[in-house]
């Protein structure tokens, strides 16, 4: 009887150590669950800006609408990486031109495209 008491007392060493290994997978897991997670907050963040630049820039084509490309970058600290293509083409019909500006980051890694018609 007394052997049967002395052996339920505690935890072996092989029984801590597994648990240590599970409890450190798991952490390594969430860890990469979290970085993962701010480069898409990251991601979402520049297409937002790059649409609304995009949409700015859009509003702001020259009155009335000239056939051609123009390109930049943006302005001030806050869009520093971003730059724009606008292109005007001509469609079957006369009177409609089609605009497509686009603006890409990161060097052309990342770009959001908007399309209008004139």
């Amino acid at each position: 009887m007394k052997d049967m008491l002395r052996s339920n007392k505690g935890f072996t060493l092989l029984e801590v150590m597994i648990a240590l290994a599970i409890l450190s997978l798991s952490l390594i897991a969430l860890l990469s669950l979290r970085n993962s997670s701010i480069r898409l907050v990251e991601h979402s963040d520049r297409i937002t800006t790059a649409t609304l630049l995009a949409k700015a820039k859009m509003e702001d084509l020259p009155r009335p609408v000239q056939v051609g490309e123009s390109e930049g970058e943006f302005e001030g600290e806050t869009y520093k990486g971003y730059k724009w293509k606008r292109v005007v083409s001509p469609t079957p019909f006369v009177f409609i031109k089609e605009v497509v500006v686009v603006v890409k980051w990161d060097e052309g890694r990342g770009d959001v495209r908007l399309v209008a018609y004139e």
